[in-house]
């Protein structure tokens, strides 16, 4: 019985096949690194060190247990570090299978084969024919192969070959005791008190970090304040820029040849007006020349897939740009305090017969890990703000008289009978923005 992994004498020395390949923690090789890589196995007792240009490995040899007893041979080498040797600057990711027959160790022929990743070995294995073309995987890569019956384009190559890559650091060593485990244990023996005292403080700083650190992941501050941040810029539409494009409806036609205008809605935050159309006996080509710079679209009823023939849309696009309402001379002011300030303006726009509705307000804006109930000098809160039953000579001065903490977002008319002026009502919606304290 003898060593199946030592995979036969060249003129170099034994070679040894299937160690395993772990990187080291980082930096250069030291016993501290080999150590550290020793443990990512079990029972490690000899290594080699195989470095490329952009990468470094540990081969470590595993005694099975029915090696433990058993010797390697002396000045034996790393069958997979020789081929990396050979090969690694020329073709950093190639790959080496050779057949290995029957000796003294093995009853049938063996494959052994060896891929690079970056220049050092990955794959190390004396292994059937089968699994060797599987840990080969379906990369194209360069093989060297001293079958190329099955291999065609692999460079030919034997065994006494892989010699010439026998070099210093390509030899596997014992690994040296480590003496730091019994160091440590001799420190601790003679300072007990000393060291107990340390780990307690250690342990009292570790958990003052920790909870350090879980305090600030739990302060809502900073993300509330990066959302502000965020948000602000961007939180409220440009008055005038919507007041230019409301104004276009009244210039618009609500009856033209064959169709007449149910209602037009323009929107902010879509960057576009829609017109809602009623067939009075015109075509779809009607309605299309006589809006030529609009869209025309076809509407279908709710859960049908067929367009109805009585009903279209047109729409147009409009350019509102976004602001902000933050204004260091005019600061915002909390809920109450604002409305206590518009008072004689709410009661004119009631007495005007518009219908005001201002939804309760909320944080502003929402964010991840900041609770709905968040108090801080610098948050805000918004609310929805509706207007509705605006006469169309009154919507202008509305929109443009509303207070500055109002952003209006959504304007809707719908037409009725009567003159363009008195059947068209209109339904404004928007956000407002208050101080939250």
């Amino acid at each position: 019985m003898g060593i199946e992994r030592v995979l036969g004498t060249t003129p170099a020395g034994p070679m040894l096949g299937g160690l395993t390949w772990r990187p080291p923690a980082g930096g250069k090789h030291t016993m501290r690194r080999l150590h550290e890589a020793r443990n990512l196995t079990t029972d490690a007792s000899h290594y080699t060190v195989c470095q490329s240009e952009h990468a470094c490995v540990y081969g470590l040899y595993q005694p099975r247990p029915s090696e433990e007893v058993l010797r390697l041979p002396k000045g034996v080498f790393s069958a997979a570090h020789c081929f990396a040797n050979i090969v690694a600057k020329q073709s950093p990711n190639a790959a080496l299978i050779l057949s290995i027959p029957p000796g003294d160790t093995r009853r049938d022929e063996r494959t052994y084969i060896v891929v690079l990743e970056d220049g050092v070995p990955v794959v190390d294995a004396l292994t059937s024919e089968t699994e060797a073309l599987n840990a080969l995987g379906s990369d194209d890569r360069p093989i060297w192969s001293d079958n190329t019956t099955r291999y065609m384009n692999a460079e030919p190559v034997d065994f006494d070959w892989l010699a010439k890559g026998a070099t210093k650091s390509s030899r596997v060593l014992a690994i040296p005791m480590n003496p730091w485990p019994f160091v440590i244990a001799t420190v601790a023996i003679v300072t007990a008190a000393g060291v107990w005292f340390g780990l307690q403080q250690a342990r009292k700083a570790e958990a003052a970090r920790q909870m350090a650190e879980a305090a600030a992941a739990a302060d809502p501050v900073p993300k509330y304040l990066a959302a502000l941040a965020l948000r602000t810029p961007t939180m409220a539409s440009n008055r005038e820029q919507l007041v230019a494009a409301v104004q276009k409806m009244f210039d618009a036609q609500v009856h033209v040849p064959g169709w007449n205008m149910t209602s037009i809605e323009c929107s902010a935050a879509q960057q576009q007006c829609v017109s809602a159309w009623t067939r009075k006996g015109g075509t779809f080509e009607d309605l299309r020349r006589a809006r030529p710079n609009e869209t025309l679209q076809l509407v279908s009823g709710e859960g049908q897939a067929v367009p109805l023939t009585d009903r279209a849309t047109t729409r147009f696009s409009i350019q509102v740009g976004r602001t902000s309402l933050l204004d260091p001379a005019k600061p915002l002011t909390p809920v109450p305090q604002a409305i206590l300030d518009s008072g004689p303006l709410w009661q004119v726009w009631k007495t005007a017969g518009l219908s005001i509705d201002l939804k309760q307000p909320t944080l502003w804006p929402a964010a991840d890990g900041v609770p709905p109930g968040f108090t801080h000098p610098a948050a805000l809160h918004s609310g929805a703000i509706q207007v509705a039953n605006v006469p169309g000579p009154f919507l202008i001065e509305a929109l443009r008289g509303a207070p500055a903490w109002v952003s209006w977002e959504h304007i809707r008319a719908d037409i009725g009978d009567g003159d363009i002026k008195t059947r068209l009502s209109f339904t404004a919606t928007g956000a407002y923005y208050a101080a939250g304290r």
